[in-house]
């Protein structure tokens, strides 16, 4: 089982890294701000079936400029464990960072992954409008991308997919009032469905209030099949080869 997003740097203890990192076949850790870019690359760096996407969040883009970008470059250049930029684009549910300044470093960590010939690792909360039109400003994206923790409709899920993009659910698609939610995945193509822990965020409903590890993605494995109707094995197989065909690590992790 491949875990698409995690924040590994992040988890509660070692224990719960190394349990993670023995149940999975792969992890994709996510750096997003100056600091966790380095923390990233450096687990992916230690640890064989974990991989980096580095970027920076829309939290986090305020006082950054074009040497900020430079160095995602620098950093790929230099590993070869890194996939993907971000998670990288919009989030207006806190007035943190200002919406200009959001929309300027969104557009150049598209615009890197596409010189770079990267996926991108989209963040988008409550801001679908803006986030599918600036996507739609820039394709084609060659390399592809995944929306993680989709949170949007599924007119939102239809244009991104029409783009060429993975859609991916966490933890709290089990929730008891992601019936909304829900509706989306039933639509999502399976062909481009990827499954994501998001650890140490969004715990799944079976462990929800304690800290989230990526050993946890079963649990949202199991509800997605029953969901679908689809055979948790197959599911398995389903999202994995999603996975490996969107960071180009087929030749690496083997299920």
């Amino acid at each position: 089982m491949i875990d698409t997003h995690a924040h590994l740097d992040m988890l509660k203890s070692e224990e719960d890294l190394q349990e993670s990192l023995q149940k999975l076949d792969c992890i994709i850790t996510i750096g997003c701000d100056k600091e966790e870019i380095y923390k990233a690359v450096d687990i992916a760096e230690r640890y064989k079936n974990v991989f980096a996407s580095i970027g920076y969040h829309p939290y986090d883009v305020n006082g950054l400029s074009e040497e900020d970008i430079l160095l995602l470059e620098k950093l790929y250049r230099k590993s070869s464990k890194v996939v993907a930029v971000g998670e990288t684009g919009l989030d207006y549910y806190r007035e943190i960072t200002p919406k200009s300044v959001q929309w300027d470093f969104f557009e150049k960590q598209l615009e890197l992954a596409k010189k770079l010939n990267l996926p991108v690792v989209v963040h988008s909360r409550s801001a679908d409008a803006d986030t599918v039109q600036i996507l739609k400003n820039h394709a084609p994206f060659p390399a592809s991308g995944v929306l993680h923790c989709f949170g949007g409709d599924i007119r939102m899920m239809e244009r991104c997919v029409e783009m060429g993009f993975y859609i991916s659910f966490a933890g709290n698609i089990t929730y008891p009032k992601a019936d909304s939610l829900r509706k989306v995945l039933k639509e999502t193509p399976l062909d481009r469905l990827l499954l994501e822990t998001d650890s140490p965020f969004l715990s799944p409903q079976k462990v929800r209030g304690k800290p989230n590890k990526p050993s946890n993605i079963f649990y949202t494995l199991e509800f997605v099949s029953t969901f679908l109707r689809i055979d948790s094995k197959e599911l398995e197989e389903i999202t994995d080869k999603n996975a490996k065909n969107l960071f180009r690590i087929e030749k690496t992790v083997t299920v």
